[in-house]
């Protein structure tokens, strides 16, 4: 009775370590090989949703350009992912077609014309 109980413990650990642990690990050793191999001029992704340039580089910050001189410090773990460029050269793109199209945005109405509309 012993051994059958020892047989499905061991089961159910073996199984969680294939189905949750050894994946997790690997996720970890990727991300750290990603983080080892950054270099200024790599275009990022922050794990809040951040796009820029790598312009500077120590052990626990990364300096990116976000924009035409403006910089923010981000920590070294929040890098989620290099950008690969065909995927810098879509979001360029999206973002012209925004900045073409502009707003319409439409003027508040004056005093006279809130009374006159009621």
């Amino acid at each position: 009775m012993g051994s059958g109980f020892f047989l499905v413990l061991l089961a159910m650990f073996a199984f969680l370590y294939f189905l949750l642990i050894r994946p997790q690990r690997a996720q970890q050793r990727k991300h750290a090989e990603l983080l080892g191999a950054l270099k200024p001029g790599d275009e990022v992704l922050t794990a809040g949703g951040i796009y820029g340039e790598v312009v500077q580089l120590d052990e626990e910050r990364v300096m990116l350009e976000i924009d035409e001189d403006v910089r923010i410090a981000v920590a070294r773990r929040s890098i989620a992912s290099i950008v690969p460029p065909e995927e810098l050269q879509r979001l360029e793109a999206a973002e012209e077609d925004q900045t073409d199209e502009g707003l319409d945005v439409e003027e508040p109405l004056t005093a006279e014309e809130r009374t006159s509309s009621r």
